[in-house]
């Protein structure tokens, strides 16, 4: 399911904490869509994220595979 691009959405984004994020990377991969970096994939914790049970996200790594759909 898309995640709304809203203030409150981006509010519970947990993205800058991942150990895949990449410093000054734009983060809300889940409603925004994938990283233009180059990205090694350390670890996801997108399911500790508000976003992933209020709107039901089921996957994860949205920085490297794209937003939720």
């Amino acid at each position: 399911m898309p995640v709304p691009n809203s203030q409150e959405n981006m509010s519970r984004c947990v993205c800058g904490s991942c150990p895949s994020y990449l410093e000054g990377d734009s983060g809300f991969f889940c409603s925004l869509g994938k990283s233009q970096k180059s990205l090694e994939k350390k670890g996801c914790i997108c399911n500790t994220c508000g976003n992933w049970e209020e709107v039901g996200l089921s996957a994860g790594y949205y920085c490297a595979e794209g937003r939720a759909e």
